[in-house]
């Protein structure tokens, strides 16, 4: 009964992530730019982020406002030969 495990729960496996690619220059640049912004004390983390979504939807909602009138125009558009077709059929 050694292969009998009905109370026991396998543990999860770990994660461990490893990159895939790693620019080992490009992180010590990076590096080196924030100790010299430091020292110079230009810090760009010190403004808060203020999203600029203001007027967003307003905007794009008035660029489909005319594609949304060209497909009304299209859609009476084809109505009217329908009409006209089975007009044709049924009366003459």
């Amino acid at each position: 009964m050694a292969g009998f495990k009905f109370f026991s729960i396998p543990k999860p496996k770990g994660f461990r992530y490893k990159p895939i690619y790693y620019n080992e220059q490009k992180e010590e640049m990076r590096e080196r730019e924030e100790r010299i912004r430091k020292e110079l004390g230009l810090t760009g983390k010190d403004k808060p982020f203020v999203p600029n979504i203001r007027g967003q939807f307003q905007r794009a909602r008035k660029i489909t406002k005319p594609s949304s009138r060209q497909s009304n125009i299209r859609l009476l558009i084809i109505i009217i030969i329908l009409l006209l077709i089975s007009y044709f059929v049924f009366f003459r």
